[in-house]
């Protein structure tokens, strides 16, 4: 890639678009459930021994797991893929717009986010970007596709029904929906000495070579096609116009809350009547992969629909004056994710690992949520005062100067003065 071409079309200024609040609050909204999600147990991104969970379960900490399973789990890195998914279609749109050419410049980009997350892996096994990067080159082939096939996939991929048919095959022919045979009481070990007692750089290597771990989870999970089915969405919407349509909230995402809230009390309904029904029946769901199926269905129906509400529910909220008052300092937070996602992580990382304060099992779950809260809100006061002095976060800033192989405005010209 030549890198004059990359540089040339830097004096028209893609990218410089009038940022969307609402995207923007949702983007905070995501990272408040990625906090959440990852503070509840010690920000682990592995196994832990099964004793250590039950040995900190206080009555808050039931409680605060149970939120964590119902309302955040696998729900909140779907926003945040549809908000990539979107984000996606705006910069190819504004890079077109000015004449740049939009795969090398984007190619060149998400090679630079794979970077970030390289080193972010290395620190914490638990990185999303480095899954981000290769679904990106491929939302780049996806780009021109019809929205009738779009949304057709992007369905399919976000209740993960490639990964079940997948499943019921294996549970057919192996009576087992895993796909990996594994020893999880050997990962288990492994992974608690990375927490509990690796220094710095016996946990960067050993979260490298965890890294099949990883991918193996999300194949057999199937986060990995969720992830992209969203990405798919986020782009249709895009593409659609939904966010800069003036009236949006009351014709797009009124009927889709409304449809998603409805699905959810139905999901909820046929997981208590199956329970029932094959307890009658004497079935053991811990022994019977085929007792299991049915509800992990059920799960990864659940999961998509309540991140879909999740969404639509929020951008609702926001035609509300109350709500809008309120919510608006999670665009702050929005418009530094990428720095606010590697921030928590770094923090999570010292907190609680052996290379840090090591406070892990000396919390219970109720106050690593607590504490979780606690750093969420400094960090929004942070980005509320950085963003009245810089134009972008620290690591936006250079994301987007080696993007364009320039350094960009970083200081506001009021705060210089």
């Amino acid at each position: 890639m030549n890198s004059s071409n990359l540089a040339a079309s830097e004096n028209k200024k893609p990218f410089n678009q009038e940022r969307i609040l609402s995207v923007d609050i949702l983007r905070g909204f995501a990272l408040f459930g990625i906090i959440y999600s990852h503070m509840v147990f010690w920000y682990t991104a592995g196994p832990l021994p099964e004793h250590f969970y039950q040995d900190h379960m206080t009555p808050l900490s039931i409680v605060a797991s149970g939120f964590y399973v119902l309302f955040f789990i696998a729900k909140f890195f779907s926003i945040f893929s549809f908000l990539f998914g979107l984000s996606f279609y705006i910069q190819m749109q504004s890079l077109i717009k000015y004449g740049d050419n939009f795969v090398a410049r984007f190619a060149w980009r998400l090679a630079i986010l794979g970077m970030i997350g390289l080193l972010h892996r290395t620190f914490w096994r638990g990185d999303i970007l480095s899954i981000y990067v290769p679904l990106g080159f491929l939302l780049i082939v996806f780009r021109n596709i019809s929205n009738r096939i779009l949304i057709i996939i992007g369905c399919i991929l976000v209740l993960n029904i490639p990964t079940q048919i997948a499943q019921l095959f294996n549970l057919a022919v192996n009576n087992t929906y895993q796909f990996f045979a594994g020893d999880h009481d050997a990962e288990v070990v492994l992974y608690y000495q990375v927490v509990a007692q690796d220094n710095f750089w016996q946990m960067c290597r050993d979260n490298l070579l965890g890294t099949m771990d990883g991918i193996r989870y999300q194949l057999s999970s199937g986060r990995l096609i969720i992830t992209f089915g969203f990405f798919l969405l986020g782009m249709l919407v895009g593409r659609a116009g939904w966010f800069n349509h003036p009236d949006a909230a009351n014709t797009y995402f009124r009927p889709i809350w409304n449809k998603c809230w409805k699905a959810i009390l139905g999901i909820i309904a046929m997981a208590i009547v199956l329970g029932i029904a094959l307890k009658g029946f004497g079935v053991d769901f811990q022994k019977s992969p085929w007792g299991q199926f049915p509800f992990l269905i059920l799960w990864d129906f659940f999961n998509a629909t309540l991140a879909l509400f999740y969404i639509s529910g929020i951008v609702l909220l926001l035609t509300k004056r109350f709500w809008l008052k309120w919510l608006s300092p999670l665009g702050n937070i929005g418009k530094m994710a990428l720095t606010t996602y590697l921030t928590q992580s770094i923090i999570g990382v010292l907190l609680f690992y052996h290379v840090g304060f090591g406070l892990l099992g000396k919390t219970t779950p109720a106050e690593n949520i607590g504490i979780g809260l606690v750093i969420f809100a400094v960090q929004i006061l942070i980005c509320s005062w950085w963003l009245r002095r810089f134009h972008y976060g620290p690591v936006e800033w250079l994301w987007r100067s080696a993007t364009f192989l320039k350094w960009q405005p970083f200081r506001k010209p009021s705060a210089a003065t």
